[in-house]
């Protein structure tokens, strides 16, 4: 399903992608999406998961637009931290996402025991996991994410971009 089938009033876990491809411009979908969020016609739900790693894709997508042509960016910046101190566009996209149209919803630490059971349940890696567990501690059975790998999981609706422009 697209993300505009999305309808409004609907509650939905948003996956750190479709904030990257807002932000970057690569899908206008998941601008109108979070549009639709900023509106209150739908309510956009988020963890810290989401949003550190929303901020460490930012500080890798920053540091390599300034001309950082490597293979190995979060290596990069490990060994020599100057230029995280001098980057400020990823640090100025997180606020704007912390004062902004989604509802902050932390992970606890059921939720982690939950995401533990998932992985075996789905094979899905760490985060993914424990977006699925906040989800459904939150009742939610929708998630918008450009990833297929929610596919298959019974009982939750999976909304998707399908304007990417990658």
């Amino acid at each position: 399903m697209n993300l505009s089938d999305i309808t409004n009033g609907s509650a939905v876990f948003v996956d750190t992608n479709i904030l990257l491809y807002a932000r970057t411009g690569q899908s206008r979908q998941c601008q109108e999406f979070l549009r639709r969020c900023k509106d209150g016609k739908v309510t956009g739900m988020i963890s810290e998961l989401v949003v550190a790693e929303f901020c460490h894709r930012r500080m890798i997508q920053e540091f390599q637009s300034s001309g950082w042509a490597g293979s190995n960016p979060v290596r990069a910046l490990s060994q020599n931290p100057d230029p995280v101190r001098k980057m400020s566009v990823y640090a100025d996209d997180v606020r704007g996402l912390l004062g902004g149209e989604l509802s902050w919803n932390p992970a606890t630490q059921s939720d982690f025991f939950v995401a533990l059971e998932l992985q075996k349940q789905h094979g899905l890696m760490t985060n993914d996991s424990l977006i699925l567990a906040v989800t459904r501690r939150l009742g939610l059975t929708e998630i918008a994410t450009a990833d297929s790998h929610f596919d298959p999981i019974a009982g939750l609706s999976v909304y998707k971009p399908d304007d990417l422009k990658v």
